[in-house]
């Protein structure tokens, strides 16, 4: 949702919590008139009133939006806030559950090498979900990178072809075009 929409400020980072919905009015010494919040939006001022109707929408539109076994997760939640943020959590995960999710690419990209018995289309089937992982969480690898670690991933028996192909400059090779000459070398010999 857009953040300056009056439903887009109830999701936006940083909204204050204790604000949605208003709290009851308080009278000049600033006690509290009532011990609840009352449920007659003539009681609040205008502006009290419009976030408290648009709480009310966005609750509703949460509601409506997700299983029952997500209700579950967030039907004691007074503010949409609140329930956005423990959706949030839920699906994408705390900040180290996010940090260890892209981490993980970037580990099987570090260590990546050829397995003993794997053809070069399983390699660059392998190393290409790797590839996809990372670009997922903003982290491409740029395509002549990407054909250096390949190479560096092959065996010693490679080493021939390995040594031909690094010989023609590789930033102008295609990614797809390096598969090709491994696939028909693997074929050859």
């Amino acid at each position: 949702m857009a953040s300056n929409t009056v439903v887009g400020v109830l999701f936006q980072e940083g909204t204050s919590e204790e604000n949605l919905p208003i709290p009851p009015k308080k009278d000049k010494d600033g006690e509290i008139i009532a011990s609840s919040v009352p449920l007659d939006l003539d009681y609040y001022t205008k502006e009290q009133a419009v976030v408290i109707q648009v709480n009310a929408k966005a609750k509703n539109l949460l509601y409506n939006a997700i299983s029952g076994e997500e209700y579950e997760k967030i039907s004691s939640c007074e503010t949409a806030k609140k329930m956005w943020d423990k959706l949030e959590v839920a699906y994408k995960g705390t900040n180290k559950v996010k940090e260890t999710r892209i981490n993980l690419p970037v580990r099987d990209y570090d260590l990546f090498q050829m397995k003993d018995g794997e053809s070069v289309e399983e390699i660059f089937s392998r190393f290409n979900k790797i590839l996809r992982d990372l670009k997922s969480f903003g982290r491409p690898i740029r395509s002549g990178e990407q054909d250096r670690k390949i190479l560096r991933s092959l065996p010693t028996i490679w080493q021939p072809k390995v040594i031909a192909l690094e010989c023609q400059d590789i930033d102008k090779m295609y990614y797809d075009e390096l598969g090709g000459d491994l696939i028909a070398f693997e074929k050859t010999h």
